[in-house]
């Protein structure tokens, strides 16, 4: 692939991120940063669904949404859909595209758009090294995915400082937030849902640990269960039943960040919502975190040996009295 040189004052930047939910939230950094390197350009997001409001939760502006899983559960769709999506990018003539996530039809997306610089994530087996014209040093994946995206702006002479996700709903939706959840009284919010079986600790052991630390506890807080759509009614009876627990369901990310940011404590499996728990403010237990993927924040990650099935009920009910009693002594992974 030729060297073309890169664009001095671009003005206009697609950002690619076909990541999933809490991928997205770890990008909000790397996004931000590179907006505030070249303030007069229009930065386009072209990320998945849920990313895609993430980023528009953030502030980014204009966002496109796709919807990757659908492309790869239906080839014929993503055939259908795709030549439609490529005349639009390139009717935006973009100077540069950055691809942050890196998959190879993100590479192709950003190829067929005809941004002549593009810069993306070297992923050894995931993206096609010759359609990316600028390239950062070769990704690691055992590093944090944050700073892996922190390496994709190398070769940009982009540093990525701040690097706290940060969200906060609009006004209306923190009004109906306040609502919800009163401030007469503190919150302890759960989520005891992931998108993967394999990420899922068991409902009932929320309940057991949920029951073994707030025990003790003069005057009880509140506990508002998050359900999404993985968890049925049975699913959820042992967390019906712990003191004065109410259920949240079919919230939008807005919703969702506006109601953690009220919780004290967020107890979430390894998913999407620790991460947008994380960048509401809230302090967060994580049970099963893998340490490249932790939230960051006020985060207390409860490792599992092996499974998620593995981690014990003290364990979580511990982490938990230390996050409550505590909030700002939990502590950002690195």
């Amino acid at each position: 692939m030729a060297r073309v040189p890169l664009p001095s004052r671009p003005g206009r930047i697609l950002l690619l991120h076909f990541g999933q939910m809490g991928d997205a939230v770890l990008a909000l950094p790397v996004a931000r940063a590179l907006r505030e390197a070249y303030p007069d350009a229009e930065v386009t997001v072209l990320a998945g669904r849920s990313g895609a409001e993430v980023f528009r939760l953030a502030g980014f502006s204009p966002v496109w949404a796709v919807d990757r899983a659908g492309w790869r559960d239906s080839p014929w769709r993503a055939a259908r859909e795709m030549p439609a999506l490529v005349a639009k990018l390139r009717g935006r003539r973009f100077d540069l595209s950055v691809d942050l996530h890196s998959y190879k039809e993100t590479n192709l997306l950003a190829w067929a758009a005809g941004a002549p610089a593009r810069v993306a994530m070297l992923r050894p087996t995931r993206s096609w090294p010759r359609l990316i014209t600028h390239r950062p040093p070769p990704d690691d994946p055992t590093a944090h995915l944050l700073d892996r995206y922190c390496r994709v702006l190398e070769p940009l002479g982009i540093t990525v400082p701040d690097r706290q996700p940060r969200l906060r709903a609009d006004t209306e939706v923190q009004a109906w937030a306040e609502r919800e959840l009163p401030a007469d009284r503190a919150w302890l919010g759960i989520c005891p849902g992931a998108g993967h079986p394999s990420r899922r600790w068991p409902a009932e052991r929320f309940a057991a640990a949920v029951t073994a630390w707030i025990q003790p506890l003069t005057p009880a807080p509140g506990v508002v269960i998050f359900a999404g759509p993985e968890e049925d009614e049975e699913q959820l009876a042992g967390l019906r039943e712990l003191p004065g627990a109410r259920i949240c369901r079919g919230l939008s990310i807005p919703q969702l960040a506006a109601a953690l940011a009220r919780c004290r404590v967020a107890l979430t499996n390894a998913s999407g919502p620790s991460h947008i728990a994380a960048a509401a403010g809230s302090a967060v237990v994580t049970v099963g975190e893998i340490p490249m993927f932790d939230p960051v924040g006020r985060v207390i990650p409860v490792r599992a040996r092996r499974w998620v099935k593995d981690v014990s009920v003290a364990a979580v009910a511990e982490a938990l009295a230390a996050a409550w009693q505590s909030p700002a002594a939990a502590r950002s992974p690195g």
